[in-house]
């Protein structure tokens, strides 16, 4: 398999035939299709449907596996292409949850910018499950988990804890700051997996996950969801504030609270000057989360 292959098959998907990369690479169609199925006898699969009267072309099982790789091949390829114009520059890849990413980190990200101008950010979003296979992996250079784990050859911080709080669609008057968990339904919960220590506290008052009618996976999906009156849900402070500020929510403690959710930062022992020195900075700007006693007021 060589560039060109590469290049050409993904061509064909981005535009939507045969015909469109010949034209957009300058070769014949003839020659598209061999390259095409030089790949297919290569690895013994078939990537496209190939149905009649159908002009545009549609991917099979594996034609969408391969599309995955074929995207990683030509990253690849294109970054190595421009290693000598880019020498003195860095790509540190960084993963984390959703909530990690748009709701704690983004101001340190706009920090690292700032502080160290020939390092490029590829910010990917992971589960926390994930994210220290992919540091193992040497997929990723700096990982943010909400899990903390021991692992061989891998460093584990934590960079911030925070508390969790009860949020409800914003009513006209509300000076209520806590309420008892036993008043709130399970059938109206949003649901966030927020991790092992939050799912056996919730079991507690709730029973299992499953009595919940909707579970969702990121944060910003609530919006729409909380726009539903008496629909509920428990979030980090991070989120809280931020809806709050838009004037989406009333925000509430609870008699027996959520535990504080914490954030680990991972990272491979023995990683490189540059990958070091983002991470020193990630954790010179740790973020510090103020608790909240009365949401109304220390919301404002």
């Amino acid at each position: 398999m060589n560039y060109s292959q590469i290049e050409s098959f993904l061509t064909i998907i981005r535009l939507g035939s045969l015909s469109k990369a010949a034209e957009q690479l300058y070769v014949s169609q003839s020659t598209i299709s061999q390259r095409l199925h030089s790949i297919e006898k290569e690895y013994e699969v078939v990537l496209l449907n190939r149905e009649k009267g159908v002009k545009s072309v549609t991917l099979t099982h594996e034609g969408e596996r391969f599309y995955q790789l074929a995207l990683r091949f030509e990253a690849l390829y294109l970054e190595t292409k421009n290693l000598k114009s880019t020498s003195g520059e860095a790509t540190i890849s960084i993963g984390a949850v959703d909530s990690v990413h748009n709701y704690v980190l983004k101001d340190i990200y706009s920090a690292v910018f700032r502080q160290i101008p020939d390092v490029r950010l590829a910010i990917h979003t992971h589960q926390s499950n994930e994210i220290y296979y992919l540091i193992d992996q040497n997929s990723i250079d700096i990982g943010f988990s909400l899990q903390d784990r021991i692992l061989k050859n891998v460093k584990v911080q934590k960079l911030f804890e925070e508390q969790m709080v009860m949020i409800q669609k914003k009513k006209i008057e509300s000076t209520t700051d806590e309420i008892d968990n036993s008043v709130l339904s399970p059938k109206q919960q949003l649901f966030i997996n927020w991790g092992m220590d939050y799912q056996i506290w919730h079991e507690k008052h709730w029973g299992p996950t499953t009595n919940t009618f909707l579970q969702i996976d990121t944060a910003k999906m609530l919006r729409d969801f909380l726009e539903e009156d008496g629909m509920w849900a428990i979030v980090p402070v991070s989120i809280a504030r931020d809806f709050h500020k838009q004037g989406l929510i009333d925000v509430f403690t609870l008699t027996d609270p959520p535990p504080s959710r914490s954030c680990f930062q991972v990272e491979k022992e023995g990683i490189n000057s540059r990958v070091e020195q983002v991470s020193e900075l990630i954790l010179k700007s740790k973020p510090k989360i103020d608790k909240i006693v009365r949401p109304w007021e220390t919301l404002v």
